[in-house]
């Protein structure tokens, strides 16, 4: 893995602690505050009177991003380093010259170097095509003459190597009908005919409101454990920060050997010309100048928050006058993801159902609100001074006061409504692959169902990014879908996630995992289960280590039946041990699986 970007020297909340003890706390404290004064806007005002003469640039370390040939140097070195014959670490190596691609100036010799150096690794794990790719892209970063015969020889061994792959892959006998499970995708669809207006969600779900739940979805007819009842799309993304030398940050495939950099900062790679001009396009535009200092801070929070901003300027065409006008316009109560029209629904449309997320801004403690405001403030500010939109601002107070009410509204709703985007990634130290995310994103239909710590429903990932809702425990008629933010009873403890609701959504629990105390799964008793139970639900977990298709499509069918069988009987040990065996029958079968550890055959991890 890449480090991580966030660093514990410069972090905006250890600052804002600070900064609360000793000035803030007491200050807003005594703040006068009225309806035509509320707390908000009175915060806002004095945080930002006291950042104007506060040097919070240098206490953050807050600095331009910009490309540096000595530390690309350092960055190749550490990659020789890994590559060198008695370490054989490729994959690190690799991440260790994209890095160095990053730093490196365009057209410079530290560039052209990193990409000859990933050619020669692209040659050693045997991707020919690859290793010519990474030599076209030193040419043309004017690779050095006194080492172009090695270039070229490396070139023509490439190419002699592929061409004796395409001959042998011509011997082949190619039988169309037995493709793998991972190719001949079996697509998850929904397992009920579809809303008429919404071919992504199964007709039998309702959107219904009240005061104790809020907006939450219920199912009018019975549903059963592996349904499928929901696929939905997230309107924005963002890649982790320990995938960014691996994956394209647009398209997040995982192209670890061919990626090629931003020109304006030294964080997004993406694997084609074409990726890198949709994302300038798009939201990068107005993110590159500030986004490695908002992962430093704060961590991906800042970064969703500022690109759902720059969708939204994307779907209107970029005119900051016409997205004032038209959430000025906007009828709030009026938008609803379940009565929306979405095979004609348009990006202004879609960014409306993520604009009214919610933001429990009126749950927040003071210091709570306090410190959005803070961290919106400061971001607000670099990206006035650093991005295009510093500039249209200043002919127009009033744009630069929405962009700052957008800063901190998705602040709250990014960290409210993100979900996971999920991949299975090897576990160097388990020996197995597990489920872990490679993106955080919004999902405008997900994000209206409720949590319980006990959840009814998985959010599995699919290939293609969208993410399925899958039933894991049956559900009556009337009864609502409960979503799971991560912080399920099988893996943390009632005060663990008691604290972290607390702290990440301003609510108490009371799901049933809450009220009851279900322990974690590693406490949950064996007694008094039959021992052919236990024997088989662990050579269940045993082959489904294997990570084989087939034996997953073989497991689901049996433990749906128990699941189902049983389901009265939850929490018990063979019930949520079923369950979790369940889940990761479908991310074995529908989720992404990494393709790096099949290139340990010929180095070392």
């Amino acid at each position: 893995m890449s480090h991580a970007l966030k660093e514990p020297d410069c972090d905006v909340k250890d600052l804002f602690d600070t900064l609360w003890d000793a000035h803030f706390g007491s200050l807003l404290a005594n703040a006068s505050i009225s309806s035509n004064d509320p707390q908000s806007v009175v915060f806002t005002r004095e945080i930002g009177h006291f950042l104007r003469s506060f040097p919070y640039r240098e206490m953050l370390n807050l600095r331009d991003d910009v490309k540096n040939n000595a530390k690309a140097v350092l960055l190749r070195n550490q990659g020789n380093r890994m590559f060198h014959p008695l370490v054989k670490r490729y994959i690190e190596a690799l991440k260790y010259y994209n890095e160095s691609i990053t730093f490196s100036e365009k057209g410079s010799e530290e560039r052209a170097l990193a990409y000859g150096n990933r050619s020669t690794i692209c040659l050693e794990l045997r991707r020919y095509e690859d290793c010519l790719e990474n030599i076209r892209l030193a040419r043309e970063s004017n690779y050095p003459e006194r080492l172009a015969e090695k270039l070229n020889n490396r070139e023509n061994y490439a190419k002699q190597a592929l061409e004796k792959d395409k001959t042998k892959k011509k011997k082949i006998n190619k039988n169309p009908a037995r493709r793998t499970h991972e190719q001949a995708e079996r697509q998850l669809k929904l397992s009920y005919s579809a809303h008429e207006n919404m071919p992504q969600v199964a007709n039998c779900l309702q959107l219904q409101r009240n005061e104790q739940f809020g907006r939450h979805v219920v199912t009018n007819h019975r549903l059963n454990v592996g349904d499928v009842v929901m696929i939905d799309k997230p309107f924005v993304t963002v890649l982790d920060d320990l995938l960014r030398y691996i994956r394209c940050a647009y398209c997040y495939h995982e192209t670890i050997f061919t990626l090629i950099p931003c020109e304006g900062c030294t964080l997004a790679m993406y694997c084609s010309e074409d990726c890198l001009s949709k994302a300038h396009q798009q939201y990068h535009r107005y993110e590159c100048a500030v986004i490695r200092d908002m992962w430093r801070i704060c961590g991906d929070i800042p970064v969703i928050a500022l690109r759902t901003i720059a969708l939204a300027i994307d779907a209107f065409d970029h005119d900051l006058e016409a997205l004032k006008e038209h959430i000025e316009c906007l009828d709030e109560t009026g938008v609803n993801t379940f009565t929306m029209d979405w095979k004609t629904a348009t990006q202004k449309n879609i960014y409306d159902t993520v604009h009214i997320l919610t933001t429990n801004q009126h749950l927040r403690r003071r210091k709570d609100l306090a410190y959005r405001i803070f961290l919106a403030t400061i971001v607000h500010q670099l990206v006035m001074e650093r991005t295009e939109l510093g500039a249209i601002c200043e002919v127009n107070a009033e744009t630069k006061k929405l962009l700052f009410d957008l800063m901190l509204r998705y602040l709250q709703i990014s960290q409210c409504n993100k979900q996971w985007l999920c991949f299975m990634d090897y576990k160097l130290e388990e020996s197995l692959y597990d489920y872990d995310g490679y993106a955080t994103g919004c999902f405008p239909l997900i994000s209206m169902l409720n949590h319980s710590c006990a959840s009814n429903i998985k959010r599995i990932t699919m290939r293609d990014g969208r993410c399925a809702v899958v039933v894991v425990r049956p559900i009556a008629e009337g009864d609502q879908l409960f979503n799971n933010y991560d912080l399920h009873h099988l893996k943390h403890d009632l005060e663990e996630r008691q604290t972290a609701m607390r702290n990440l959504y301003n609510f108490r629990c009371q799901c049933e995992a809450c009220v009851n105390d279900y322990p974690p799964i590693t406490e949950l008793p064996e007694t008094g289960i039959p021992t052919n139970k236990i024997i088989s639900g662990y050579i269940i977990h045993k082959e489904l280590e294997s990570h084989d298709t087939r034996k997953a499509m073989k497991f689901m069918t049996v433990l749906g039946a128990c699941l189902k069988k049983k389901a009265q009987k939850y929490p018990e040990f063979e019930v949520c041990h079923s369950q979790v065996q369940f889940e990761r029958c479908f991310q074995i079968l529908y989720s992404y699986t990494s393709k790096l550890p099949k290139f340990w055959e010929y180095c070392n991890p």
